[in-house]
């Protein structure tokens, strides 16, 4: 896609879409997104990358994370927090300090803006092929649709502009939710019904990214204000289609878990959405922000063996951010349990039926430092410096590690969890950076296969028909047994519920920016992050948890409206309740 639009496009943008005063104006005078320029083949093209690259500010930076896992029960606090969306801090987390949630704001209404553009000239341009344009108006609508999706799950009402604005502008108010939905819906379903199968290159939406988005847009109205009673058949109608066709558009569940994030592989068939990156730094910064060209999702979970003896940065372990933590939950979600609860695994066969924890978490780091931090220069590199075993080891264990020769390892066991050191979730890791502090160009994956499954198995649980439902939770978890474990990841009809199906979302989608979502939308926002996520404890060895399960209230089940918008419109825009 052109880069060229990447910063000219994003400038202006942001000055229409956020009524930003006269100042910032005069700052970025090279507007290039113009009637004259939108009608021309180059500026549509430009156009429809400009809307693309803003994929990249919303599903690869420290935001993407902070307001989709960040304040869940799979993660607690990391060393660094954001505007309190962590702990639903009630000094943090304000209208005023709303740093990430005003980015997405921003970064939101900036490229849906770019995408109005394109569909009001789109069709009137000389000497555009008439199937091009249709399939660029196709993934235009698409991408706009996925724009107002993540705005309405954040902020519930929020302004619903469809057309192209030239200049700024402050007569903004919000929409009511229902219309929003609508807007969405409607692009959604025009935008399937003309696009191609299957992408022209790698990053581009297809109809199977419209059929799973659809699917997932019904399910979340379902719980809303805005709900229809139609919405639970439409959710399972959508996914069904798409996993009963796949093969249609080239899709298909990978075999092995482990591929499915493996490197080199984020266009590979499972994946039916996903942002691609670019490392040319003159991309990546747009008025005062720095973000886009490049990915940090493989730093936000990585936690801090560059500290640990015998241990150093390197390329291999990648950057340790380490912003969040896992928590307890998490991990042991991933112990084979019957249908009480009960954990049928125990001691060192923790874990080994679900294949999916030892694949997609680090728990051992091997010496690539011998005598640093504190490490014994004996340590050979390549043996084990860290191990986290995820369980309380017996004290005999313990001693036979300690006296292990040439030198012992550092063990950390969940009691000894901190903000810095934890099992790392890998799916993101990224070794062909070019430095240790480099960052990625890998592409994120935002939407695969796997979940439309438990998207069909949500719908078809609601709608009543619980052996569906099981059907399709069985296609996942049967692909995540250990070989010969696949009848003990079988579930029965008996055993499906919402905490069910969230407990295996977790499992199979853990960190992937959606756990807020999923629970916002199950209704189990505030029930499960008290019960999941650990209070503040402090340890020896420092701090684990947070006061999410404190601090957390019923209005946060939205995101509080940046008080500059509020303040653009003189309250046209109005706040979320309780902020």
């Amino acid at each position: 896609m052109k880069k060229i639009v990447f910063v000219t496009l994003g400038a202006a943008l942001l000055l229409a879409a956020s009524g930003c005063d006269k100042d910032i104006l005069d700052e970025n005078p090279q507007s290039i997104l113009t009637p004259a320029f939108l009608g021309t083949q180059q500026g549509i093209e430009s156009g429809v990358a400009g809307v693309y690259s803003g994929l990249r500010q919303l599903h690869g930076n420290d935001a993407a994370f902070f307001t989709t896992e960040a304040g869940t029960d799979l993660w607690t606090n990391g060393i660094s927090s954001s505007s309190g969306l962590n702990d639903y801090s009630l000094n943090d987390l304000t209208p005023v300090n709303a740093n990430s949630t005003s980015f997405l704001w921003t970064v939101c209404y900036q490229y849906i803006n770019t995408a109005n553009g394109v569909l009001q000239y789109v069709s009137t341009v000389p000497g555009l092929d008439p199937a091009r344009a249709k399939q660029l108006a196709a993934e235009t609508k698409l991408l706009r649709a996925h724009y107002y999706f993540t705005l309405v799950q954040h902020f519930g009402d929020v302004p619903l502009s469809l057309g192209f604005i030239e200049s700024p502008t402050k007569d903004i108010q919000r929409a009511p939710l229902a219309d929003v939905y609508k807007a969405i819906i409607k692009d959604l379903t025009e935008g399937m019904n003309e696009i191609a199968d299957r992408p022209a290159q790698p990053g581009r939406v297809t109809r199977a990214t419209a059929l799973h988005e659809l699917a997932k847009v019904y399910l979340t109205r379902a719980t809303s204000s805005a709900k229809e009673t139609s919405d639970y058949a439409n959710a399972a109608l959508f996914a069904k289609e798409l996993i009963d066709n796949q093969g249609r558009y080239g899709k298909g569940l990978e075999a092995d878990p482990a591929t499915v994030f493996a490197e080199g592989n984020e266009n590979g068939k499972e994946v039916l959405f996903n942002v691609q990156f670019n490392g040319d730094a003159t991309f990546s910064r747009i008025d005062g922000f720095t973000f886009g060209g490049e990915n940090i999702a493989g730093f936000n979970f990585r936690s801090r063996y560059d500290l640990l003896p015998n241990m150093a940065r390197d390329i291999n372990n990648g950057r340790p951010f380490a912003r969040h933590a896992v928590t307890h939950y998490l991990e042991d979600a991933y112990i084979l349990r019957d249908a009480s609860g009960n954990a049928l695994e125990s001691g060192a066969s923790l874990r080994t039926t679900d294949s999916r924890y030892n694949k997609w978490f680090t728990t051992v780091y091997r010496v690539n430092a011998p005598g640093n931090n504190s490490g014994s220069t004996s340590a050979v590199v390549g043996d084990t410096a860290v191990w986290y075993p995820g369980r309380e080891l017996p004290a005999a264990t313990l001693a036979r590690i300690a006296s292990r020769t040439p030198v012992p390892y550092r063990v950390i066991q969940p009691s000894q969890y901190t903000t810095e050191y934890f099992p790392t979730l890998n799916k993101y890791d990224s070794r062909n950076r070019t430095s240790v502090n480099g960052f990625s160009t890998r592409p994120n994956i935002i939407y695969r296969l796997a979940e439309t499954y438990l998207i069909a198995a949500e719908a078809y649980f609601y709608l009543g028909d619980a052996a569906q439902a099981a059907t399709y939770i069985n296609v996942v978890r049967q692909r995540a047994a250990a070989p010969g474990k696949t009848a003990e990841m079988t579930i029965a009809p008996s055993q499906v519920s919402i905490d069910f199906i969230l407990d295996e979302r977790a499992r199979e989608l853990a960190g992937e920016m959606m756990r807020w979502f999923d629970l916002k939308r199950t209704g189990k926002l505030l029930e499960r992050v008290k019960a999941y996520n650990p209070p503040l404890t402090r340890l020896a060895s420092g701090v684990y948890g947070s006061n999410a399960a404190i601090n957390i209230k019923d209005y946060h089940v939205l995101r509080p409206i940046p008080q500059t918008e509020v303040d653009r419109t003189s309250g046209k825009i109005t706040q979320n309740p309780g902020y």
